[in-house]
């Protein structure tokens, strides 16, 4: 019983709140060449805006999980460090093609500015910025509502791996999936690009596709998972899908 507690009560001991901030400012930071190259040009308004917003954010989101769920934080570290190598099964070949379309999410607003493709609205760009809120706190609560969200699909028994079926996650059965497709709609429209639509709409996909493989492990390797199918019937949006 000691051998297993011991490595969940070192999960839960919180990161160094300097690290967490670099890391923040470096999220921020990764996402500039991103931007601002296909752009052309660094006076984007609506780019710096979000960076910012961003980078509010996600300062917020990890020095507050740091303090409520750590073990998370620890967990999406881990996975980052490890990157493809633990990755099997399908995950082999979505995860590069998660990481390519939302990649894309990015670029083609910068091409689409640089090159004056779309005329969109400013009311349409404030609901984007909306939209990203809206998607920043669901995944901020996904994570603050389960500790073992990773990025690789995987089941890590020896931390106690259990369903969540409280919080966001009473809602539908994969929010952070829901968080993170609204960040790429909301995101492709507060920066005024309607052709970065196309990736955002590919990645709700892509999305799709994995949550397929991902539930056939998680009632294959989760005891209860069936069970909690039924009781949340839906993946991504309430009474949608």
């Amino acid at each position: 019983m000691n051998e297993i507690n011991q490595p969940i009560q070192n999960q839960n001991k919180p990161l160094n709140t300097t690290l967490l901030i670099i890391l923040s400012l470096f999220s921020m930071v990764a996402q500039l060449p991103f931007l601002f190259l296909p752009a052309r040009r660094w006076d984007w308004i609506e780019a710096w805006v979000y960076l910012i917003f961003f980078y509010i954010y996600m300062l917020a989101q990890i020095l507050i999980l740091n303090k409520k769920n750590p073990q998370v934080l620890r967990n999406r570290i881990n996975a980052k460090k490890s990157g493809m190598t633990k990755a099997e099964g399908a995950d082999k070949w979505i995860l590069p093609l998660v990481s390519i379309v939302f990649l894309a999410v990015f670029l083609i607003p910068g091409f689409d500015e640089g090159n004056g493709w779309s005329e969109v609205p400013f009311q349409v760009e404030v609901i984007g910025f909306v939209i990203l809120g809206i998607s920043f706190y669901i995944l901020y609560r996904s994570m603050l509502d389960n500790a073992f969200a990773s990025k690789v699909l995987d089941i890590r028994k020896e931390s106690g791996h259990k369903i969540i079926d409280t919080g966001s996650y009473a809602v539908v059965r994969h929010p952070m999936y829901t968080g993170f497709f609204l960040m790429g709609f909301g995101l492709t429209l507060a920066l005024g690009s309607w052709y970065g639509l196309i990736p955002a709409g590919l990645f709700l996909v892509i999305l799709a596709i994995r949550i397929h493989f991902e539930e056939e492990m998680l009632i294959e390797g989760l005891e209860g998972y069936e069970e909690y199918q039924k009781k949340v019937k839906y993946k991504l949006f309430p009474k949608i899908y």
